[in-house]
């Protein structure tokens, strides 16, 4: 009973980032799926889910989640949520909460433009816990900047976690915006963070935490292997890391692709 009380919580503040709108809304939205799709990085194993925010249901999830989960059945936002570390619920609750009242205070143009990010313990059918790396954008919202549907992707991080600490709720602006790194859920104050990378960086760095090579790289970007290489060993320097699997490891705790 506790657990159901604390899931109605969530959906409260799920309704109030909807802004309590009824969730039916034309659905033919594919190709601005696929568009955000493009956008998520995967760095393991992972699974997409379409989540429709005033109904707080689960609306489609990808075959993909019996392979992490070994959910068959579906997956519905409940599941999730009673599935969650306990150390780690009431963390995803503050963030939830944080989430709502970051866009609540963007204008309506910029709610589309946001992928949000945060990871935490979830538990498999075998009761083993994993842990996922969550990343959510908004694919659909109406004319009062209320969030209808969000895409998100679950992806299993647990081979890059050395310890247990949970990374903190980042803002990823997407096409030019502003990101907020790891902000404080206790002060709630949303102030820009400084870029520690230039685009053309962040670009290499999502690629390189993609597996390719700096051949790879240079055919994809049309540039040359010298220059891949250039940006690659300054990613390293202004990043603290000596090796790659290090890097990839604080980039992905860091929200920084």
């Amino acid at each position: 009973m506790k657990e159901t009380v604390r899931f109605d919580l969530i959906k409260k503040t799920w309704n109030k980032i909807s802004k309590f709108h009824d969730g039916i809304v034309d659905s033919n939205f594919e190709l601005e799926v696929y568009k955000k799709m493009l956008g998520l990085f995967h760095v393991g194993d992972y699974y997409y889910y379409i989540f429709n925010t005033p109904r707080a249901t689960i609306e489609w999830v990808s075959d993909e989640v019996e392979k992490i989960l070994g959910v068959t059945e579906g997956l519905s936002a409940e599941y999730v949520f009673e599935n969650i570390h306990p150390d780690d619920r009431n963390r995803f609750i503050e963030y939830e909460h944080a989430v709502t009242k970051f866009f609540e205070q963007l204008p309506l143009d910029k709610i589309l433009k946001y992928k949000v990010t945060y990871d935490y313990r979830l538990k498999d059918k075998k009761g083993n816990y994993k842990w996922i790396l969550q990343q959510v954008v908004t694919i659909q919202s109406d004319e009062n900047g209320a969030v209808i549907r969000t895409l998100g992707v679950h992806t299993d991080i647990s081979y890059l976690k050395r310890d247990n600490k949970p990374s903190g709720l980042s803002f990823l602006g997407l096409d030019g915006e502003v990101s907020y790194y790891n902000v404080p859920v206790d002060k709630l104050i949303f102030i820009p963070s400084n870029e520690m990378f230039t685009s053309r960086e962040k670009q290499i760095l999502e690629l390189v935490i993609n597996g390719k090579s700096s051949k790879d790289i240079s055919e994809r970007l049309h540039i040359s292997k010298f220059t891949v290489d250039t940006h690659r060993k300054n990613i390293l320097s202004k990043s603290g890391c000596e090796t790659v699997p290090e890097l990839i490891s604080k980039a992905i705790q860091e929200s920084w692709v």
